[in-house]
């Protein structure tokens, strides 16, 4: 039976505790259900889940983040931690919400019965960032219509398969984004942040490339999952038509490199990559987290606001 096209949400317990703190306990979601735009084989469609996390306390409309996982998705891999979020993205989770912004993190693999896809080769895949664009602009659509949200004020941030799903949803050029834009006066996403997305396939065609809003993309000079030098040349072309595309390459940095405590290692379940076959290398960098991560809070502050001085009584 198809689920009601209303959403529903519930308050979501996570199953164990990710640190966000020394003392500061984590903060929980709650788990939201929306339509995307994409549909199943049978023409319905898809039935996507998503945790919101919200700050506490009233706003008189608070900016907002729409966060992209990876093609490992959001929750850990490990025992009893299926339904809890990875550290990287409870550790946005927490930084974004302190600022005060709300935060949404659809999940596109969960409702298609898949746990990951960083296993399968890109050849092989039944989940694509054209279906997850879809799942982007639902999720853009559902949030804007929230109350307490600046629907003007709405960022886009994701990383690996989700930092390329960003890219794709920015591209105006595109047939689907062109149209969901037409369909409705509201307002398309302010700004969007990417981290070690696939860049290639723009990077050969920027023509068909031309960003809705400003982008920016940080990626490791080291990563040989998802190369920075594509993103480089890309940035170039756009620079060179006046788009608003910029990159910061991080020397002697890895895919992944934002992920609190991970340690370097070389997945040879991964077939995909600069050499594929010959696995890839993902790692923390806590230098490189560190600078990202205060960028991404001017980027922020600078496009949609500081959510954290949204009050009743007056803007930010």
């Amino acid at each position: 039976m198809r689920h009601p096209r209303s959403t529903t949400c519930f308050a979501f317990a996570l199953a164990a505790a990710v640190s966000a703190g020394a003392n500061a306990a984590p903060l929980v979601p709650e788990r939201v259900t929306f339509d995307s735009l994409d549909r199943d084989s049978t023409g319905m469609p898809v039935r996507l889940t998503a945790l919101r996390f919200s700050p506490e306390g009233a706003a008189a409309a608070r900016g907002a983040v729409i966060a992209l996982h990876g093609c490992g998705g959001i929750y850990g891999t490990g025992k009893g931690r299926e339904h809890v979020p990875t550290p990287r993205h409870q550790a946005m989770a927490e930084m974004l919400v302190a600022e005060g912004y709300v935060v949404l993190f659809p999940d596109s693999l969960d409702p298609r019965g898949r746990r990951e896809l960083c296993t399968t080769k890109m050849s092989e895949r039944t989940i694509t960032v054209a279906n997850r664009r879809l799942d982007v602009l639902a999720s853009l659509a559902w949030l804007r219509a929230q109350p307490g949200i600046a629907a003007d004020r709405i960022a886009l941030l994701g990383w690996s398969h989700g930092g390329s799903t960003t890219l794709a949803t920015m591209n105006a050029k595109n047939a689907a984004v062109a149209e969901f834009r037409k369909s409705s006066d509201a307002p398309f996403f302010t700004t969007a942040i990417a981290f070690y997305p696939g860049c290639t396939v723009y990077a050969r065609r920027p023509e068909g490339f031309a960003p809705a809003a400003p982008l920016r993309i940080f990626i490791g000079e080291s990563d040989d999952w998802t190369p920075a030098a594509p993103c480089a040349k890309l940035s170039e072309a756009m620079a060179a038509r006046a788009l608003p595309v910029a990159v910061k390459i991080y020397p002697d940095t890895h895919h992944n490199f934002d992920a609190p405590g991970a340690r370097m290692r070389v997945r040879h379940d991964v077939p995909n990559g600069a050499n594929p076959g010959k696995g890839v290398t993902t790692g923390g960098n806590a230098t490189a987290r560190e600078n990202a991560y205060a960028e991404v809070k001017a980027i922020l502050r600078a496009k949609i606001g500081d959510g954290s001085r949204l009050s009743p009584q007056g803007g930010n």
